[in-house]
This record gives structure tokens, sequence and C-alpha cells, in this order.
């Protein structure tokens, strides 16, 4: 099993400069898995950014008024893409670790930003070894090789 982790899903469903990379890591990766953490920190960063791109909010303060006033409405088939993209792929979701020591362990130890922590410590309870990402905060993690995407 790979851990995929947001920024690979992502830069499959916005054209990035490392489009064709995710895209060829997903259609040879044997068994892509994920998590809750990831979906939720995709869809925030996508409806952020197309916020952003749409309504020109620069801050989450701005981002969140969007939301406050307009909900999710206008952002309607951009959410349904992203769980169809999830729903039709080949990548299975896996449990979070809820143990709370687990995860304040990790962020600790390895010095992670919260959602990167606990992807790691779900990695880590499900005996995950390798993780699909660009974000090389993870190569600091012990138990966790970064699987190379070039």
């Amino acid at each position: 099993m790979i851990f995929v982790d947001t920024n690979v899903i992502y830069n499959i469903i916005f054209e990035t400069r490392f489009t064709d990379r995710a895209l060829r890591f997903l259609e040879t990766c044997q068994e892509p898995v994920t998590s809750a953490t990831v979906i939720h920190e995709l869809i925030y960063v996508s409806i952020r950014d197309l916020c952003e791109e749409r309504y020109g909010t620069k801050n989450n303060s701005s981002y969140r008024k969007i939301i406050a006033t307009k909900g999710y409405a206008p952002f309607q088939k951009d959410i349904d893409g992203l769980f169809q993209f999830v729903e039709n792929s080949s990548i299975s979701l896996i449990p979070v670790n809820n143990d709370l020591e687990d995860w304040k362990e990790i962020l600790l130890k390895y010095k992670l930003l919260p959602y990167d922590a606990l992807i790691a410590s779900t990695c880590m309870s499900n005996g995950i070894t390798k993780i699909a990402t660009f974000d090389r905060d993870f190569n600091r993690v012990d138990f966790l090789k970064i699987v190379d995407m070039t």
C-alpha cells in the first residue's frame, strides 16, 4: 500500500506543473490508499483556491466570509467533481488514527503541521511505510519513505 497525500490528488484534479507526474504515479500504483483527512484537506484547499480565483479572496477571513454569505452553492459542481474523482479512482480509504497520543508524538517529534502529523500517524497505525507526496516535510519521518514520482 502507498498512501496518497492531498497534493498528489490536487495536482491531478487541477492542472499544475506536477499534474503529469501525479497522473503517471496513479496510473501505475498498485494499491493507492488515502484517508478522510486527505479528502477534507483537498476540499478545503480546492474551494479556497477557487474562491480566490472567482471572488478575489486573499486570506482566510475573506474566504470564510464568502462561504458564510454564499454557502457552497457556487462550488457545488466542483465539490461533486472532487468526490466523484475519489469514488471513481483506484484509491481506497483507510481509517484515520484517532489515537491523540500517537498524533501528538508524531507532531512534536517530526515537527510536522497538524494535518501532516495526522497523515503520518494514520500511516503508522495502518502499517504503511510509503507515501506519495510532493511535500518534503515527510522526509523527516523515519518510518515513511517518499515514493519517487519523477
